[in-house]
């Protein structure tokens, strides 16, 4: 599953399986943390978080 998102940094599309909602997801190689941010109007009612791993519900976008 981390595979999807590349240590490079490089920030990629996800998307909430249970919502739909479009996140952006990228890798912080110095500090070894996945940062999730939303996109678009979802901004507005979701903050940006880090954690650990990626979460379940999230799958490479475009996928559905």
């Amino acid at each position: 599953m981390s595979k999807i998102v590349p240590n490079s940094g490089k920030a990629v599309s996800l998307r909430n399986s249970r919502t739909g909602a479009p996140w952006v997801a990228s890798f912080d190689y110095i500090r070894g943390r996945y940062r999730f941010e939303p996109v678009g109007n979802l901004r507005a009612i979701k903050r940006p978080f880090e954690s650990l791993r990626i979460p379940p519900e999230f799958e490479p976008a475009g996928t559905h």
